[in-house]
Parts: structure tokens; sequence; C-alpha cells
């Protein structure tokens, strides 16, 4: 009993004496050594352990929190992030007063039993990262615990190098893309913990990379990002929207189906509640064609009656046993309009294409699209009317306002000639005429004269000048107004049709 108590173990040696066939044997008190430090993933993850076996050590509740901050200091590894214990048995040895130095615990006193909780597993803050707004947790918004506070990466510098790290912490394989300002991923809180990152990609944590030190110049807008192999997304491929089509989950950086003889209501509802497309599936199995797989894995899954994710399934990949005559699961989620039918698949990294993946036409058709169709024919129809009916009035309407243009056209006399553009032709001609050469002289010139310029208008002027009465021969005279326009030597018949012409 005091053995155990002071967590001694026993070594039994046998050996024969004086070649007498006497065997002695002597148990011999070897002392079980004291608690050391196990890692877990990476130094800045560990347990306490006993040496020779995997026994987890139990620390006092009182002095744990202080003596774990000093194995994390000392291992640059930052604060305590969290602790994981678990209770340890009633006859138990607990360590007591201990110091720690060079990887384990030193000086320490022990006793059974008491109030004491077993080191499972220790986090410090420079191993405390996750991935946050993102659809998985390998996936999402890069950020580090430090001083109690959750902050950010910038993302200068930022590539897959640094990304490694992280998903390698994360347990989430490597690094499939980054992401930086203006990328998936939502700004963040709180402080930028690292800036300027040069990682090789064989760190333990991104704290071990080199940095830049000093004030940070970046904003919550340059927040780094990473999307990790393991990754888990399904989403549905080969339907008329995301809604609904082939079943695709994504796992180590490629997208495989699920098979047909797992797949069933349950697992069909899941997806859709998953893909926020409703939680009833209007259609999942027997699809004509049969749904084919794509060249990545196959993925089998069992689950419990109340499992909500697909997640939480039990998951086999590449079985041959129990895909062997299998063929890949689809779903028509509730939230959906329906498929329709084509015959050139499209695979996208959304859930939205236009066909079943079969390489033939797929007709799959669903309440919700004919009703859409329907209400399409019937808009389309009126809209036809509409514009028949509106084209009609508007023929009808010129039609009747060029009848009466034409009633107008036909009701008015045309003016006449004496009143046509008075305005721009103010001829007024007393007299013309051919006048023949006279062989005779007028009984009185003086009374010819007269009578012409009494028939001007004071307001014309005239080109003839008014001469005295001579013995010499008269000369005939065509008298009319505007005789500047008009040349004396042109025949005035000719010339007044040439002016009636301009004026028309």
């Amino acid at each position: 009993s005091r053995l155990t108590r002071c967590s001694l173990s026993y070594l039994m040696t046998c050996f024969y004496c004086n070649n007498q066939h006497i065997r002695v044997c002597m148990l011999f008190c070897v002392s079980s050594g004291v608690p050391y430090i196990h890692k877990l993933a990476g130094k800045c993850s560990f347990s306490l352990r006993m040496p020779g076996n995997s026994d987890v050590a139990a620390l006092p509740a009182d002095s744990t929190d202080v003596l774990l901050e000093q194995m994390c200091r000392d291992l640059d590894c930052g604060s305590i992030y969290a602790v994981n214990g678990t209770n340890s048995p009633p006859n138990a040895t607990c360590f007591h007063g201990c110091l720690y130095r060079d990887g384990r615990l030193h000086n320490c006193s022990e006793s059974v039993g008491g109030n004491c909780t077993g080191v499972a597993e220790v986090i410090c803050g420079h191993q405390a990262v996750r991935l946050a707004a993102g659809a998985d947790r390998c996936a999402g918004r890069v950020e580090l615990w430090a001083d109690g506070r959750w902050g950010t990466v910038c993302d200068d510098q930022w590539d897959l190098r640094d990304a490694h790290v992280v998903c390698g912490q994360l347990g989430c394989g490597y690094a499939l893309s980054v992401a930086g300002q203006g990328g998936p991923f939502p700004p963040g809180r709180g402080p930028i913990h690292l800036d300027e990152l040069n990682c090789t990609g064989r760190e333990e944590n991104l704290w071990s990379c080199p940095a830049a030190q000093g004030e940070q110049d970046c904003g919550h807008k340059e927040d780094a990002g990473v999307v990790c192999s393991e990754r888990r997304a399904v989403r549905l491929t080969g339907g008329s929207d995301r809604c609904s089509g082939k079943v695709e989950v994504h796992r180590n950086g490629s997208w495989g189906n699920v098979c047909d003889n797992c797949w069933n209501k349950q697992l069909a509802s899941m997806v859709c509640s998953m893909l926020g497309c409703g939680t009833e599936p209007l259609k999942f199995s027997q699809f004509l064609p049969p749904l084919v797989f794509n060249d990545g894995p196959q993925w089998f899954y069992q689950c419990d009656q109340n499992t909500q994710s697909l997640w939480e399934c039990k998951e086999t990949v590449n079985s041959a046993n129990l895909c062997v005559t299998s063929k890949a699961s689809g779903v028509i989620c509730n939230g959906s309009l329906g498929f329709h039918a084509a015959t050139t698949p499209t695979m996208t990294n959304v859930a939205v294409a236009t066909t079943l993946t079969t390489g033939a036409p797929s007709l799959v058709p669903s309440e919700g699209l004919r009703a859409y169709g329907l209400l399409g024919t019937v808009a389309l129809a009126l809209l036809l009317v509409v514009v028949l009916i509106t084209n009609s009035v508007i023929c009808c309407h010129y039609r009747r306002r060029h009848a009466m243009l034409l009633q107008q056209t036909h009701a008015s006399p045309r003016p006449s000639a004496e009143h046509h553009n008075s305005y721009q032709c103010a001829v007024d001609l007393v007299k013309v005429t051919a006048n023949p050469v006279q062989t005779e002289v007028p009984p009185n010139t003086r009374y010819i004269w007269t009578q012409l310029s009494s028939a001007e208008s004071t307001s014309i002027d005239t080109d003839y000048e008014q001469y005295e009465q001579s013995d010499e021969k008269p000369v005939p005279l065509s008298t009319f107004r505007n005789s500047r326009r008009y040349r004396a030597d042109v025949n005035p018949l000719t010339s007044l049709e040439g002016l009636c012409e301009e004026c028309e």
C-alpha cells in the first residue's frame, strides 16, 4: 500500500543460487518518475503524461492554471488559451507544489485522491487559430488568439505558404486558395495581430513565421482568408437551379458523389436543409435515365435517426463493396423550380446548372415549372392583344384625320390670280398691250401721257420722266410698274409671264 501511495513501480528479478535449482526472486521498488509534457499538435498543444504509460497526470485545481501558464510561456507559445481536463479516479496520485523545468515537473509532493484534475489537453495561445465566416471550419477568415482577444491577419504578402500553416494547425489538409481584400469573407473585428507574414509552409503555427514588427498599416478590409482542402461542402449540379441536381460532396480538394444505395429521404432532407432549399425533397430517387458518377470519390453515409447534418454521419469513401452496384444520388428540393430538359451538363462551384449530368436528355418537369410556363404564355398573349388593339386605334385615327384633310382641300377654291401673292407682286397693270408700231402720230400726245401718269400710284416711282411736247416722231409706249426689274427691250408679255412665275 505504501508503494502505491508513493507512485512506485515494481521490478522483480529472479536468479538461481549456487547452481542449485533454487530460484530466488527479489522485488525492487523503482520510482515511476515525474509528469512530463507530451506534445499533441505541435509544441503549443500538449498534455501531462506519466512516464512508461499513457496515464494522464493530475494536478490540484488551485495550482493548475499558474503552472500551465508557465509552461506555455516557456515554450514560447503565448499565454494559456484552454485546458481540457478529466476527473481523476479516487485512488489516482495528485502532484502538488511542482516546479517546471526542461519539459518536466520537479520537486513534486504526492497525495492520493483529493480535488485533482487530469490534464488531458492544454492549448496555448499561439496554437489557437480559427477560420471564421465560412461555410465550414476549414474555410474562412483567419483569426488568431492573443492577449485574451481574437484578432485577424493582414493580407499583405499573404500567400499559399502562409495558408498551409493554418490548414495544418486545424487538421484541414493543405490550402487550396487564399483570399484578401475584396474576397468572399467579410471583414473581422478586434486587433490585427500579424502583418507581412513570410512563412515557409513548414512552421507549426503562424506565430513562428517571420512577420513585420511594430505598428500595422492594415484595416479590416484587408483581412486574410483561406480555403483548405478538407473543407466539407455539398452542392447540387445538373439541375435547373441550385436546389436540384446530382449530389456532390467536397473533401480533400475534390468533388465526389454519394452512392444511391445509402441514399434515402432522411439524407435528402439533410442536404436540402444544409443548402437552404427547404426541408423536404420533392424527388430523391428513380431518376430516368439513372445518374452517373463523375471522376471523383464515391461516398457512403450511415446516419442515426436524429442526425441533423451530413457531417455528423459516419462516412466511407471509395468502398468497392458498398458502392459496387450503386448509381449517383440526386434530389429535387421543395425550394426548387424543377428540372428541365437539356443534353449538355454544366459543372460549377455553385449548384447551378442546366441539366442532369447524364449525357442524355432528362425530362423531370415539376408542377412549379409547368405553372411558370403557363403564366408566361398567358402574359405573352395578353401583351400581343394590347399591341394589336393599340395599333388598330392609331391606324383608325390617322385614316380619319387624312380623310378630313382631303375633304377640306377639295372644298376650298383656289385663290384668284389677282389676289395671289399680291404682297409680293403688286404689279397692278393698267393695260398691257402689244402695241403695234404706229405709223401715224396720235392726235393728242399730251392726253396719252396724262392718262398713263394718272393711273400710276404716287407711292411708286416711274422710270419715265415727263417731257415737253415736241415735234419729234412719237414712240409707242407700253407702261407697267417696277420697270427696274425689266429691260426696255424685252417684250412686255414675256416679262409678265416670267414675273408671275417668280411670284408663284
